[in-house]
């Protein structure tokens, strides 16, 4: 395969990768990958510790399927401009529009078979974009069906039971403090004091927090863009998922308006690499940390190959790249 660095005319110029399939073919289908929360670039880098190569081997993956793909730095980070801290749910909803619209216009690019993949905050983004962009296909991989409001409260409500359950000093003092009550509460005061802000930013702590992305996020129902949505739809999520709920995705097919799959893939996190155990909240960074290394999990390799071959791929061009 053959990868070059592109520049994206968004609001402001986004950096990524295009990932070309080493053959020959005068038009192919193409995937966009837009990546989740936090300062991850295109290829999933945090920083040194935390890189969790995710969107790079997703792009690995699709382009040896023969996929064009195409992944990107978010505004505000690696080698994008923009100001990350002041960059809203919309803002990240138009450069994807804008980073799907460069996919499309490529030499060798179907614009017909465009596909987008979305990861984590990703999948809403993507579901917004699909919404009000025509695509072939979307993929929505560790977070679909649900508003980032819903996420955080289950995540809040796991942390709790996490604090009861904690063993040696540390679980000591969680219990004699009686953090667990004070979760809930603390959090509702935080989202209030952020919903009822003007400002791009607030100063929490110390720590620069980006008001108006949460303001924008807890105003978005992402089911009533899925309800737009009439493109074939691919949902996937871990068992072990502690970000994402992976019940809410039976409720997929009574959104979407196309055909519609979803699957729950065991010994799979919020990464997409195999977890032996469930994560808890006061492990769960570390845990990520140490499955960044590992691979795609085979089992979820298997669902969207077998999905896109069905959905866009002549079955006599696979044969060459899938083994």
């Amino acid at each position: 395969m053959r990868e070059t660095e592109v520049v994206i005319q968004s609001k402001v110029n986004l950096s990524g990768s295009l990932t070309l399939p080493d053959r020959d073919q005068e038009k192919s289908p193409a995937i966009l990958i837009i990546p989740g929360t936090g300062k991850l670039n295109r290829d999933g880098k945090v920083n040194k510790k935390l890189d969790l190569k995710l969107y790079k081997q997703l792009a690995q993956f699709f382009t040896e399927l023969g996929f064009i793909t195409l992944r990107y730095d978010k505004r505000g980070v690696g080698k994008s401009e923009g100001d990350y801290y002041r960059t809203g749910l919309w803002d990240l909803v138009d450069d994807s529009q804008a980073a799907v619209q460069f996919l499309k216009m490529q030499d060798g690019v179907d614009a017909d078979q465009v596909i987008v993949v979305g990861h984590s905050e990703g999948s809403m983004i993507g579901t917004a974009l699909a919404a009000r962009e025509p695509m072939a296909g979307l993929i929505l991989l560790a977070g679909a069906v649900e508003r980032l409001e819903e996420a955080l409260k289950r995540q809040r409500d796991i942390a709790a039971v996490d604090m009861r359950s904690a063993k040696g000093f540390i679980g000591f003092v969680l219990r004699l403090f009686k953090i667990d009550k004070k979760v809930e509460p603390q959090a509702q005061a935080f989202m209030q004091k952020v919903l009822g802000s003007k400002e791009d930013t607030m100063k929490v702590q110390f720590q620069t927090i980006n008001a108006k992305w949460m303001r924008e996020h807890f105003a978005y129902n992402v089911r009533e863009d899925l309800a737009k949505v009439s493109c074939p739809v691919l949902a996937i999520t871990g068992a072990r998922d502690i970000q994402a709920n992976p019940a809410v995705l039976e409720d997929l097919a009574s959104f979407v308006k196309g055909d519609s799959e979803y699957y729950i893939v065991e010994n799979m996190g919020h990464s997409l690499k195999f977890q032996a155990q469930t994560s808890h909240m006061l492990t769960v960074k570390k845990d990520i940390i140490a499955e960044s290394t590992l691979p795609l999990h085979p089992e979820l390799e298997k669902l969207l190959r077998n999905w896109v071959e069905k959905q866009f791929l002549d079955a006599k061009n696979l044969s060459h790249f899938i083994s």
